[in-house]
């Protein structure tokens, strides 16, 4: 039942295994491997708010611990990158903040150079002060974590794209070449 996918028969299964049983432990292992493998199987099928949900119902005892963790801030960034096409305003750069945090977290050099374009592509056509600094913000934090040259030239040349448009911007200046000084340095 538990290679079928079966998830639910199988705890039952692993439950009648009785405490004396040579087979108890393994029991008790392959039961606390069943919300990966569910959530898994969710994250598989691309609905991440399952994914997220069975992600979130493993035990820090569990051996797949480590690998949820990692897989359920995979499932929240593919969750808020599919909402946000529809989101405006505040909501967006919510979902904004919270890819970035997960591209901050995970590391990943592609999800860091998607975050990074998609952040790139408000910041230029954000009209707020206040809204512009967050998104330096959530750029300064992911450019932060990442080593990789390609990842920082993309950035750099999105930022001086807009340079004239964040120059203007006397608050947003010393964020600005903070950030470029940051990225240049990094690619020393």
């Amino acid at each position: 039942a538990y290679e079928s996918g079966e998830f639910s028969q199988a705890i039952g299964f692993f439950r009648q295994v009785p405490p004396e049983s040579a087979l108890y432990n393994q029991a008790v292992q392959m039961t606390l491997k069943i919300p990966f493998q569910k959530g898994l199987q969710a994250f598989e099928m691309q609905d991440y708010e399952r994914a997220v949900r069975e992600f979130r119902k493993i035990d820090k005892t569990s051996p797949d611990y480590d690998k949820a963790q990692r897989f359920l801030k995979f499932a929240i960034y593919a969750q808020q990158q599919d909402r946000f096409q529809d989101l405006e305003g505040e909501e967006r750069i919510k979902a904004l903040g919270i890819m970035s945090e997960m591209a901050v977290e995970l590391r990943d050099p592609e999800v860091l150079s998607g975050s990074l374009e998609m952040v790139g592509a408000e910041l230029s056509q954000s009209s707020s002060a206040s809204e512009s600094e967050e998104l330096m913000k959530m750029m300064e934090n992911m450019i932060s974590v990442t080593d990789d040259p390609q990842v920082r030239k993309n950035t750099l040349d999105q930022i001086l794209g807009d340079f004239k448009k964040l120059h203007r911007n006397r608050g947003l200046r010393p964020q600005m070449f903070r950030l470029i000084a940051q990225i240049k340095v990094g690619m020393l």
